[in-house]
């Protein structure tokens, strides 16, 4: 384990002195520059757009970037490493709260419950969307769990509207020898994909300002702007396949809000609502500030509402007996909600 420390310190520290000068070279954000700077890792050499970096810059990173080899390391460490880069780029750039990385945690969560969902189902590859992409991390660490477990093959595709994020998960994932269909747009917009089997996200909490975009939605607000994450969740859940899947992570409060009458109402009519698990607690400065994982699937003719609805607390993952009582407690509603052959 200390090994493993030494190493995540080794080549965080590599990356943020070459970011920093590529920072310098380029004059942008340390963002920008650590989108780059992972793209160089990758190929091993600088890339060069409009003469910049100059050619003594470029000798002076390539020397940099051709001593030391990410292939000598394991995934897990590289992407431990490379995590800690982004948060220190989130820190530096002041990254707005909605953008900030999914954390680990959340992904296993998502990947224990995926695993489970689609255990009984014939199909080995799966295609998944994140709506709010951002820096990619969540539909990483959800694939790179399942790959320890299971042989679903995940294939990812990602919509943001911040083309910084999306450069920096496209390097970000390239580095992890992973790869993602990125669209730039807004994703309460029409979608440019669409038919996906499951959906990830940690959705982006506020209200969206774009009232006319939100007209068609059955989660718009009666007055005034809507919840962003209410209609993230209705744009989303329409652009699956029948049956398919959405896994969401949603403020803990969200049925108490003065807007969870008309996402009610479009839960009964157009999903089914399969589970509300609330996350560690631990996670979160505060009350307020805590979030939960709900399961949505689309209506479809395999599809039917859980009975009951799976709900409870999320556990701390170092405590066995309790992920233990996790998982046999997923089977159980597994088997009852998306087992094919009983449906």
């Amino acid at each position: 384990m200390a090994n493993d420390q030494n190493e995540i310190a080794k080549i965080y520290q590599l990356v943020d002195q070459t970011t920093a000068q590529l920072q310098k070279f380029l004059n942008e954000s340390y963002t920008n520059a650590l989108s780059e700077n992972l793209f160089n890792w990758y190929q091993q050499k600088t890339f060069v757009e409009d003469g910049f970096p100059t050619p003594e810059q470029v000798v002076k990173l390539n020397q940099q970037y051709q001593k030391f080899n990410f292939a000598d390391y394991p995934l897990p460490i590289i992407k431990k490493a490379v995590e800690l880069n982004i948060v220190k780029a989130q820190k530096t750039d002041q990254t707005d709260v909605n953008h900030l990385m999914s954390p680990d945690i959340v992904g296993t969560f998502c990947a224990l419950i995926i695993a489970e969902i689609f255990h009984a189902q014939s199909r080995p590859v799966y295609e998944v969307v994140d709506p709010c992409v951002g820096t990619g991390n969540l539909l990483l660490e959800t694939k790179l769990e399942l790959q320890k477990s299971t042989a679903l093959t995940l294939n990812l595709h990602g919509l943001d509207n911040d083309d910084v994020q999306l450069a920096l998960a496209d390097s970000y994932a390239q580095l992890l020898h992973e790869s993602i269909d990125l669209y730039h747009q807004d994703a309460i917009a029409a979608w440019m994909i669409s038919d996906c089997d499951l959906a990830l996200s940690d959705l982006p909490v506020g209200y969206y300002p774009l009232d006319n975009n939100a007209l068609d939605f059955q989660t718009k607000a009666t007055t005034g702007h809507s919840y962003a994450h209410h209609l993230l969740m209705e744009q989303t859940m329409n652009n699956l396949r029948a049956g398919g899947i959405g896994i969401f992570i949603v403020p803990a409060q969200i049925f108490e809000t003065e807007q969870a009458t008309t996402l009610a109402q479009w839960m009964v009519e157009k999903v089914f609502l399969q589970a509300v698990l609330t996350l560690p607690p631990k996670l979160f400065a505060s009350k307020a500030a805590a979030k939960s994982l709900i399961v949505l699937q689309k209506h479809g003719p395999k599809a039917h509402q859980a009975s009951p609805v799976l709900m409870g607390t999320l556990p701390d993952l170092q405590n066995k007996d309790a992920v233990n009582a996790l998982k046999h407690n997923l089977q159980t509603w597994s088997h009852k909600t998306f087992n094919e052959e009983d449906n």
